[in-house]
């Protein structure tokens, strides 16, 4: 648990995934000016239409057409109380829109990644696994696929964090510690991350810092955001009110999410204590020692080893 240095926030594009409206959000990859511009238009235009289909046609009506060098993909969702919700893929070079499948994926992840989370997603959903717990989960499995494959050589990387949308209300993730871990848990780097005010907020023991990214459409400036919650995120990041803790081996593909009921109360199977400079006292239960530790097997059969394990904290459920 970094509890060093707190950057000053700024506005930035780094974000992929941006709030616009109650219930509506839109994830975009390509080229940031032009998707930043597109957002704004997107922003300022939600509530005159009364579709997401009719909004992307003003989008290209008004601001294209659009540079093919400069390609911009969108996916929007969009939710109201007691209506069907939207989900719509857009991209820049064709202009046109699909809103036919439950599930869409935009940038350039390998062939394999983009195969694999679909299905992964699926098995989710027909496990009958609470909604609130699959965002965490397709999180932690994306996040994985930066620490194994070095996706950042493909300008894919950084934290993999979420929204979802629903009954026209938006929902950030709710606050994760992600831990990259050794086969012996010997070796550690944490990194939380949490969202408030639409901004998101990154602290790394790898670095010490707290830096805080906020899209350059959020309705605060930077010293405003920091006016209201500089005290708190400089509290937060010294404690471990995490809902979800995402334990990534790095030798391979296990994955283990634990999910405290109630992050405000100590949990049994993983306790930290902040020391300062980047350094922490970790307690980690034997039952989930021994999970973190389990040796992947290899079934044989061509399949890439793989293992996501998903645990509610005994005392805190």
């Amino acid at each position: 648990m970094a509890s060093g240095c707190l950057r000053k926030a700024g506005r930035s594009t780094l974000l992929k995934l941006v709030p616009i409206g109650a219930g509506s959000a839109v994830a975009f990859a390509g080229d940031v000016q032009i998707a930043a511009q597109m957002i704004h238009f997107l922003k300022e235009n939600l509530s005159h239409v009364d579709s997401g289909e009719k909004l992307l046609a003003q989008l290209t009506a008004s601001l294209g057409p659009f540079d093919p060098v400069r390609p911009v993909e969108l996916i929007i969702a969009i939710t109201s109380q007691g209506a069907p919700a939207e989900l719509i893929r857009w991209d820049s070079i064709s202009c046109q829109s699909s809103a036919d499948s439950d599930y869409y994926q935009i940038g350039s992840l390998a062939s394999y990644h983009s195969a694999l989370t679909p299905e992964f997603l699926a098995r989710l959903l027909r496990g009958n696994v609470p909604s609130e717990r699959v965002l965490p989960a397709i999180t932690a499995l994306v996040q994985s696929y930066g620490v194994h494959d070095n996706l950042i050589d493909q300008n894919i990387g950084g934290l993999i964090f979420g929204l979802f949308c629903t009954d026209g209300a938006t929902h950030w993730q709710e606050d994760t510690n992600f831990v990259i871990h050794d086969l012996a848990v010997s070796s550690l780097i944490f990194v939380s991350a949490f969202s408030r005010g639409d901004a998101l907020v990154v602290c790394s023991s790898a670095t010490n810092e707290t830096r805080i990214f906020m899209h350059s459409s959020n309705q605060l400036s930077p010293n405003e955001w920091l006016s209201n919650w500089r005290d708190y995120v400089q509290e937060k990041v010294n404690s471990d009110h995490y809902r979800y803790w995402v334990f990534i081996r790095a030798e391979d593909k296990c994955i283990t999410v634990v999910r405290r009921a109630n992050p405000e109360q100590p949990g049994d199977f993983v306790r930290t204590t902040a020391l300062g400079d980047g350094k922490f006292d970790l307690a980690i239960h034997a039952e989930l020692m021994a999970l973190l530790r389990q040796p992947l097997v290899d079934l044989g059969d061509g399949s890439l080893p793989m293992r996501l394990n998903f645990r509610n904290d005994p005392r805190a459920a």
